[in-house]
């Protein structure tokens, strides 16, 4: 069994990363693509995100009817920031004997090989980075982990225009899928 970890803040999840986690699937002959939203702990540059329900809620709206995609409450529900190594050692417990996947955009593989626990994941999982032109950084072919290039057209989504399309109250945003706004919506987000 082959499993594919996407991690990320999601927040929210829009139609470039169902593209992606899709793309990853199809190029690796995936079994699956978990999406794993990040912990509350977690700060993306310092900013604050919705709550870790919420994301792994809207997640699961998301990939609703997509075959093959899935979610992982991991992250959300750990009761400490865990490393991405700490994701991976779940998923194998999980799922025994599958080969893991760690899935990114190129935007995060550019400093993977800073993470604290890059040594322990470049051993033990095999890395598969969405290219939107700009190919696999140079660190990460070189450090002796096995990096693949997905390659992804931009599509000009992202949860930053969305968020703030969410602000201003302009109606359903490009790219957010249609579950995932009224669930915004009903729960009161990104207001």
């Amino acid at each position: 069994m082959k499993i594919g970890l996407f991690c990320g803040c999601f927040d929210p999840v829009h139609s470039g990363h169902i593209r992606a986690a899709s793309a990853f699937r199809s190029a690796a002959g995936l079994d699956a693509v978990l999406l794993v939203p990040a912990n509350d702990s977690y700060r993306k540059f310092g900013s604050a995100m919705q709550g870790g329900l919420h994301r792994l809620r809207m997640c699961a709206l998301a990939v609703s009817g997509h075959e093959g995609l899935a979610v992982s409450g991991f992250e959300v529900r750990s009761p400490s920031l865990p490393y991405t190594s700490d994701t991976v050692a779940y998923a194998r417990g999980c799922c025994a004997g599958a080969e893991i996947y760690l899935c990114m955009g190129s935007d995060a593989a550019k400093y993977v090989t800073r993470w604290e626990c890059f040594g322990a994941l470049k051993d033990s999982v095999r890395f598969l980075v969405a290219d939107r032109g700009a190919g696999a950084p140079e660190e990460l072919l070189q450090s002796g982990a096995a990096a693949f290039c997905i390659p992804l057209e931009p599509d000009g989504v992202s949860s930053t225009a969305i968020r703030r399309a969410l602000r201003q109250r302009a109606g359903l945003p490009a790219g957010l899928d249609g579950k995932v706004y009224r669930y915004i919506r009903e729960k009161s987000l990104y207001e």
